[in-house]
């Protein structure tokens, strides 16, 4: 994923996989630790939480530690 200073950055999580979600935690984690992006706004998404079986925003948010 690339990230531009003067574009808004977004990083999308699919709240009804489960199984990929410690993946996409430790993504997450790389890209927040990333000194050329500090002070650059990122914007983190929970797709598909309207899903059954989806996590809820709050338990998205708890299991990837924002």
């Amino acid at each position: 994923m690339a990230f531009d200073s003067n574009k808004k950055n977004k990083y999308v999580v699919d709240a009804a996989d489960p199984d990929n979600l410690s993946v996409s935690k430790s993504e997450l984690h790389d890209l927040l630790s990333k000194t050329s992006l500090n002070g650059i706004p990122l914007l983190v998404l929970g797709n598909k939480i309207d899903k059954p079986g989806a996590l809820s925003k709050e338990a998205l948010t708890h299991e990837i530690l924002i």
